[in-house]
């Protein structure tokens, strides 16, 4: 079994968090890292990411979250914020194109905001929901970094965006005009003391409902 499949197999989502542990710089770096260096459609990277450790703001944000626990009582919070289509087209989607490709090469750059612009008109999909789609490419990457760094996590999107956006936007983390709260993940040390530190024990269905190999 392959060290990614091990760390997969025991991974399981923390409920309840112990409050008084703290992340080291370098594990907030290496999960950050996980999400820059995590794929994205065309290399666009439409979202950025913020990691809350601010008790204050993560109180303000508690109601929006519907009063998960994990928001104040784990270590930070990780919140995906996606930017908007104007952004995108006016801004973003030119600067990512000259970042990745090298100048003589305008006509690529134009290939790969067209071919956005191609899945987003084949797939009959907003360019809000392919954003998302970004972001959970990042999140599922950083769950195996968390992992192995011995870090309990648990992604959420059981929240308001809007009001979220709100919090962050009060305190200038973001800016509502051009960016939108996507998903979220609390970080810390499952607290195994405390009642449904975990749901239930981890389970998947079994092989021949989950995959299918044809040769």
């Amino acid at each position: 079994m392959t060290k990614s499949l091990e760390l997969l197999n025991s991974r399981i989502s923390a409920k309840r968090y112990q409050k008084d542990f703290k992340l080291s710089d370098e594990q907030k770096k290496e999960l950050l890292e996980s999400v820059r260096w995590a794929p994205s459609a065309f290399g666009m990277e439409p979202f950025k990411v913020l990691l809350i450790e601010n008790e204050k703001i993560r109180e303000e944000i508690l109601p929006a979250w519907w009063n998960q626990v994990g928001v104040t009582q784990s270590s930070a919070i990780m919140i995906w914020v996606g930017y908007k289509e104007e952004y995108l087209k006016t801004i973003h989607f030119k600067e990512q194109t000259e970042r990745n490709i090298p100048a003589g090469f305008e006509n690529i750059r134009e290939a790969m905001i067209g071919g956005v612009n191609t899945v987003l008109t084949t797939l009959d999909m907003t360019i809000n929901e392919w954003v998302a789609r970004q972001a959970y490419l990042s999140l599922g990457t950083v769950l195996n970094t968390a992992q192995e760094l011995e870090i309990d996590v648990c992604p959420s999107e059981g929240f308001d965006s809007n009001m979220v956006g709100e919090v962050l936007a009060k305190h200038n983390l973001i800016n509502l005009d051009n960016e939108k709260v996507l998903v979220g993940m609390f970080i810390g040390k499952v607290d195994t003391t405390q009642e449904f530190h975990h749901s239930f024990t981890k389970t998947r269905r079994p092989i021949e409902k989950a995959y299918k190999i044809v040769k």
